[in-house]
């Protein structure tokens, strides 16, 4: 596969949402870890009887039995990294973050240790770090597929995509597999090239494994969704439910088919699949979903427990969806400026720009928002979400040509949003359109 280029300004002479899951953002210094604090987190019980547990106690077994072999203690790290993936759960990142400072100290210059570091520094939205410890990698000299996964996923979350995009690039041409061609396909489907997006993901499931089904799982989800993105729900769903066959109960795929089922207009089938999703793993926007599937069953105010609960876990874990969860809903408009100014601070790239978009067109900041949306489309993103928005921001500055990209939003994906597609569509209905099916 040499000579494969992800890069649209390049020649392809061959051949995302990557595999970074969100998790809680931390102010705490892992890495300042004692050696006995180090060992005591990186050696606590799993609390399963998978196979998946007991390879992990294993492990563990023999790390406290070579204490000073520093490749005990990564192998341990790498077995909370799949726990980690296999639940979904990112609170097991804590434990990874603490393998990876017990290796440290036994051998402060060891690579293995320092990639385990930069999964963990990703998944606490600590993206300048990783971004650094990669490098860190790098700069010796070494081939590392790992390292330049780590800096081309902390890249995108920096909002520097043409970065991120070549290190992406890096990876390809170093491992082609499962891991680098979905990271292909999303920055192809950043782009807009849908048509590669896809033929990578089927590249990535050449590679699939048996044996380890997580990644598989995961990278279903990712082409469910991509599916998804374009208005194909049934295919969607087909794909989600594959991925449920590699993983049954895998939290994203039931996440996925309640989206499918909310967009078909069968709330109560999204109630079951995002209840059973939440229990396991409750993010913010499954607790937006579910609340989104019980107020189409039950009217305003049905869903309120279930956004109580999307507040809850965004202040907690992940401002950004927060942000763009009251925009979306129209409440606490200057909660959500100061939400989304904050996540600015630490995080760029074109769903940053676009929250941030619309938490200033619900403030009435329509000129500023402007500016932002602009930048959320500066890479031709087919997101009807993000259309939606730049078409109703334009609309709101007296730019009739707004009403194009709305007509986009809801041509390409009618049912992105149960609310953005209900006001997609009425904006439409009032300038003599019809509304979205």
């Amino acid at each position: 596969m040499s000579g494969f280029r992800i890069l649209p300004w390049l020649v392809l002479t061959s051949v995302t949402i990557a595999g970074c899951q969100a998790g809680p953002k931390t102010e705490e210094n892992r890495s300042s870890l004692t050696t006995d604090e180090s060992r005591e987190i990186c050696l606590s019980d799993p609390h399963g009887g998978l196979p998946i547990d007991e390879a992990l106690r294993e492990q563990q077994n023999r790390a406290r039995q070579l204490a000073n072999k520093p490749d005990e203690w990564i192998l341990v790290g790498k077995g909370w990294v799949a726990k980690a993936r296999r639940s979904a759960d990112p609170g097991f990142y804590v434990n990874v973050e603490a393998c990876a400072s017990a290796a440290l100290h036994v051998e402060p210059a060891s690579v293995a240790a320092l990639e385990l570091r930069g999964l963990a520094l990703m998944n606490d939205h600590r993206f300048a770090e990783a971004r650094d410890t990669a490098r860190t990698i790098l700069a010796r000299g070494v081939k590392d597929s790992v390292a330049l996964g780590t800096l081309s996923d902390a890249l995108l979350e920096l909002g520097a995509f043409d970065e991120s995009a070549a290190a992406t690039q890096d990876m390809v041409d170093l491992r082609p597999d499962m891991s680098s061609y979905s990271r292909a396909s999303y920055v192809r489907w950043l782009q807009g090239d849908r048509a590669n997006a896809k033929l990578f993901l089927r590249y990535a499931l050449n590679g699939r494994d048996a044996r380890d089904p997580e990644p598989a799982a995961w990278t279903l989800v990712q082409a469910g969704i991509l599916y998804w993105n374009e208005g194909d729900y049934e295919g969607a769903d087909a794909v989600f439910a594959e991925a449920l066959k590699f993983l049954p109960d895998y939290p994203p795929a039931l996440v996925g088919r309640g989206r499918v089922a909310l967009s078909r207009r069968q709330p109560a089938a999204a109630v079951a699949f995002l209840e059973k999703a939440f229990r396991i793993n409750p993010l913010v926007e499954t607790a937006w979903l579910l609340g989104d599937a019980r107020e189409m069953i039950g009217g305003p105010g049905a869903g309120s427990r279930e956004y109580e609960r999307a507040v809850e876990e965004g202040r907690r874990t992940d401002r950004l969806t927060l942000a763009l969860f009251y925009a979306t809903k129209d409440r606490e408009p200057d909660e959500a400026l100061r939400l989304i100014e904050t996540e600015r601070a630490t995080r760029g790239g074109v769903y940053v720009d676009d929250a941030y978009a619309w938490a200033l067109f619900r403030a009435g900041k329509i000129h500023e928002a402007r500016k932002a949306s602009d930048r959320a489309l500066r890479l031709g993103t087919p997101d009807a979400r993000l259309l939606y928005h730049a078409g109703a921001i334009r609309l709101a500055a007296g730019d009739k040509d707004g009403r194009d990209l709305v007509r986009r939003a809801l041509a390409l994906n009618p049912r992105f949003d149960w609310t953005g597609a209900a006001e997609a569509a009425r904006l439409m209905a009032n300038d003599g359109e019809p509304a979205a099916p």
